[in-house]
């Protein structure tokens, strides 16, 4: 690093004075002296504000090293690393302490082994040891978790530290904590690394080994306690990386931050595709480049050139439109007063950016004039794509709100502590904070600050530094989604095609491109939430890619659900992820549900040449498909519960299920309700179900908006679903039900997630199986007249049509046909087109062995008997299934208790292991199948 000289402050001690901050020693190598004694430190901290963050440095390190940090435990890196020292090279346990949350991605560069996960509670420090020093980086809880692995808080409170005794009065030894914004060079070459932090630690030696607390021979690091942040235009920029977040976002030093970034983005970033000189401009623009007071609604005709996009929320609230009776006023010029203040703000950034021209959506389309609604909401997408960059007025509720949140308060949770799953604020400038003047040798007479205060973050050591990148040293997370902009139906896609974004949010500034999402404060995120590559490639994903991964999940118990399920690639930044999102989102117009994400599909079938229908992609729809409604937050108590060991919680309500007022899209697509979803993994080396043909008809011109009509021709095994009273407690989320299936398998028991959670399960209803043990439930399209006591037809009962299921074919088949004929349907080939993939059903008379010998033709030729149901069918929700449980009779059949019982203790033939997607459903192909159409 340049050289410095220390500018004094009459408020710092002389101990303090002394230490060149920003060039301090790693936290693994000897600590710079401060202060000779525990009791001395205390002393200067009365009136040294820096030796004030010293001691609560200090004191941080040895308490919070115990397993409690604000209240909850952590977690924990073990591993068995190779250090030199004075007498040679030497393997040492590493132990790295970390936050609440686990990290998601590698915790150092350079990482050569794999890491192994152990939650639920403390773990015996020897067997992590152990395994630590085999072939594993052990990465383990120190506190009770939850199922997203974030730490709980158990209450518990750590007796005093004891540093009171004399005897404990140690020295104090201060150290820096180097992160690395890339992969380091060779040892000792310290130029990649960033200092993110200061920490202090006691100690009877300047050694890492010897401190308060540690076991000996351990390298246990234990991070740092004091932050550190810098200005824009200091000489230690280069050096650190952390930054002072502006409390106003219209200052000169936000908008230089913008310009830089954007720059950045054009001229650095590979992911990113530099913007086009002279795009063509969307139909109809803002032409801010007038006389100051005024802008003008500009009709391009064709024209190119530069413009800025505005992602905005609509509210409540009253504003100017373009209309058939305004759209000459507005081309004659709109004064800037007469503008609501997110549109007068959006305009001066445009303007400070150097764009002439805003597309700012009421204002650019004819709000009513249907036909030209249509056009443009059609071309909406294209608009972002083409845009220099779109302004996101991410923390305004409406209109009136303004682009520039206004920030009252200057501390705030910082991205990095968000990560670690705390909510401890970072004030730069607050009461426990200082600042450290510089003059460099690069800038002689020019003040640098560094501004020290209160915040953790984990250790770091050279040669396996710490990535300074949001998932690697705690949770990957949007920063965005509890904006008011991301609640908004209409935003999400303005946000994915957009190629670059500034994100006006309540905290702080957000830069997004397709590389990564910049912090105002500093860091990094690169696993993004929303990215337009990524979603073409896993469009792009093979047959092998789908469902859930094949290498995770065990089950210990035959017929249980497989535990930690991890799914596919298109859970991963792709078409489910962005639809689960949006799912949450609202839309003003119901209507609007396919158009508000036609945009998005357009540029998807454009790059992948896929078919769409409604929401559903035909190269991925038994995927598209499996979706189920999830109107609460959904965990299980660990602490209650049968054999399992838990039972379920409902948690907070995420919003209800709503029925639109017209119709937009058939049963079967996620786009037919209002609610939040979640796609279920499906198991895809054993898919049972056939998709024979799928149709929609677009409402409109926009073949990806809103459709008409829409039906689905599959084949698979369907079962009638019965109601099922379990034994308390019921261990599985959902209406307990099961399902005969006619054979020694008897009855299996499973659980139903209705569309609408607030209705009833009426019966009957039927299962479709995808695979072994996920289904679609159905009900009749149509209703027939019930019947009354006598078997006559009852004019005041409407009843639900029967659906042929699997078990009546099975029952039909068993039964002796003594040589008389009867009707079946067979699978051919459609004559009229032979290149199609379409196979006709058709009909011809049989007899019993005649029907035994073609069965044994299409079992030895795997080609499929097919069962046609008459009656066509709506979705209702979805199903999961497990094996039987129990011997159990037909329902109806001489039993006293014909009902399967899950809590039944498991007989020892019964525990196996199923790993990934391996089927514990009840269901194989040799089951009959039942071709059906829904609507």
């Amino acid at each position: 690093m340049d050289s410095a000289a220390h500018h004094r402050s009459s408020a710092t001690c002389t101990v303090c004075n002394r230490i060149l901050w920003f060039n301090l020693p790693p936290e693994h190598m000897d600590g710079t002296p401060h202060y000779s004694s525990r009791k001395a430190l205390e002393s200067s901290a009365e009136s040294c504000k820096l030796c004030a963050l010293v001691l609560r440095a200090a004191l941080s390190n040895c308490r919070d090293s115990r397993g409690i940090r604000y209240g909850t435990g952590y977690w924990r890196v073990f591993e068995s690393i190779s250090v030199q020292d004075d007498s040679g090279i030497q393997e040492v346990m590493s132990i790295k302490d970390m936050g609440s949350s686990a990290p998601e991605g590698e915790t150092r560069y350079n990482a050569l082994r794999p890491a192994a996960i152990y939650s639920g509670g403390p773990f015996a420090t020897s067997f992590l040891r152990a395994m630590a020093s085999e072939s594993w980086a052990c990465i383990a809880s120190t506190g009770k978790t939850d199922e997203r692995l974030r730490h709980l808080d158990t209450g518990e409170v750590l007796p005093a530290l004891g540093l009171d005794d004399p005897d404990e009065d140690m020295p104090v030894w201060v150290y820096g904590n180097w992160w690395a914004v890339g992969p380091p060079g060779d040892v000792g070459e310290m130029s990649p690394m960033r200092l993110v932090g200061i920490g202090a630690r006691f100690g009877r030696t300047p050694r890492i080994q010897d401190a308060y607390g540690s076991n000996d021979g351990d390298l246990h690091l234990r991070g740092s306690a004091i932050g550190v942040c810098t200005t824009d235009d200091s000489a230690l920029f280069q050096h650190v990386p952390g930054r002072i977040r502006e409390l106003d976002s219209s200052s000169d030093v936000a908008f230089r931050r913008i310009e830089t970034w954007i720059q950045q983005c054009i001229s650095t970033h590979e992911k990113c595709a530099p913007p086009a000189l002279n795009p063509p401009l969307p139909s109809r623009v803002i032409d801010v480049d007038s006389s100051h007071g005024s802008v003008m609604l500009f009709e391009s005709k064709g024209q190119t050139g530069r413009y800025t996009a505005l992602s905005h929320s609509w509210g409540t609230s009253s504003r100017l439109t373009a209309t058939k009776a305004t759209l000459d006023d507005l081309k004659a010029g709109i004064a800037l007063s007469s503008l609501p203040k997110t549109f007068r703000d959006a305009v001066e950034i445009t303007r400070r950016l150097g764009i002439r021209y805003i597309w700012i959506d009421c204002l650019c389309i004819v709000q009513d004039d249907p036909r030209d609604w249509e056009v443009e909401a059609a071309y909406m997408g294209q608009v972002f794509q083409n845009a220099y960059v779109t302004i996101s007025a991410a923390s305004c509720e409406d209109s009136t709100s303004g682009c520039f949140p206004v920030r009252q308060r200057s501390s705030y949770t910082s991205v990095a502590t968000r990560s670690l799953g705390y909510d401890t604020e970072r004030n730069v400038t607050g009461p426990n904070s200082e600042v450290v003047d510089y003059e460099h040798d690069s800038r002689p007479g020019q003040r640098n600050r560094l501004h020290l205060f209160d915040e953790w973050l984990p250790g770091s050591m050279h040669p396996f530094p710490q990535p300074m990148i949001i998932g690697h040293f705690g949770k990957n997370f949007d920063p965005l989604e509890n904006q008011p902009l991301s609640t908004r139906g209409w935003t999400l896609q303005e946000r994915l095609l957009s190629p670059r974004t500034v994100h006006y949010a309540t905290d702080q500034i957000y830069f997004e491109c397709e590389q990564r999402i910049l912090s105002e404060d500093g860091f990094p995120f690169t696993d993004l939430p929303y990215s337009l590559n990524a979603l073409i490639g896993t469009q792009h994903c093979a047959f092998e890619q789908h469902g859930m991964d094949k290498n995770t999940g065990l089950s210990f118990v035959r017929g249980q659900y497989v535990g930690t399920q991890q799914p596919g690639l298109r859970w991963q930044g792709g078409w489910l992820a962005l639809i689960e999102n949006y799912s949450r989102r609202r839309l003003t117009v119901p209507l609007d549900k396919l158009s508000a994400i036609s945009g998005v599909a357009r540029v998807v079938a454009e790059h992948t040449d896929d078919r769409y229908f409604a929401g559903v992609w035909a190269s991925h729809i038994y995927e598209d498909l499996m979706w189920g409604v999830y109107t609460h937050e959904e965990s299980f108590d660990p602490d209650k519960g049968g054999v399992s060991g838990k039972v379920p919680v409902k948690g907070r309500l995420i919003s209800h299920a709503v029925r639109p007022p017209e119709y937009r899209a058939p049963s079967w697509s996620w786009a037919s309700i209002d609610a939040p979803i979640k796609f279920v993994p499906l198991s895809y080396s054993n898919l049972v179900a056939e998709v024979v043909d799928c149709y929609t008809k677009p409402a409109g011109n926009d073949e990806f908006g809103r459709v008409s009509e829409g039906e689905l021709e599959i084949q698979a095994p369907i079962y009638e679903v019965f109601p099922y009273e379990p034994t308390p407690p019921w261990l599985y989320h959902g209406v307990p039900v099961k399902i005969n299936l006619g054979d020694e398998r008897g009855c299996c028991v499973g659980s139903v997630r209705l569309d609408y959670p607030d209705e009833p399960l009426h019966f009957p209803c039927y299962a479709l199986f995808l695979d072994p043990a996920h289904a679609i439930i159905l009900k009749a399209k149509n209703v027939e007249l019930g019947l009354d006591a006598d078997g006559r037809e009852d004019l005041t009962q409407l009843m639900p049509k029967t659906i042929l299921t699997s078990e009546d074919v099975r029952r039909n088949f068993r039964q002796d046909y003594s040589g008389h004929e009867y009707k079946v349907w067979i699978q051919g080939d459609d004559e009229t087109d032979p290149d199609s993939k379409k196979r006709k059903l058709v009909e011809v008379h049989i007899s019993a062995e005649t029907d035994r010998q073609l069965r044994e033709y299409w079992r030895e030729t795997q080609k499929p008997l097919v069962h046609k149901a008459l009656s066509n069918a709506v979705r209702i929700g979805i199903g999961e299934f497990v094996k039987e449980r129990a011997d159990v009779n037909p329902p109806g059949v001489g039993s006293a208790n014909n009902d399967p019982t899950l809590q039944d203790e498991q007989k020892a033939e019964k525990i196996e292991h199923v790993k990934g997607d391996q089927s514990w459903g009840p269901i194989t192909n040799e089951d009959p199948k039942v071709r059906i159409t829904i609507f």
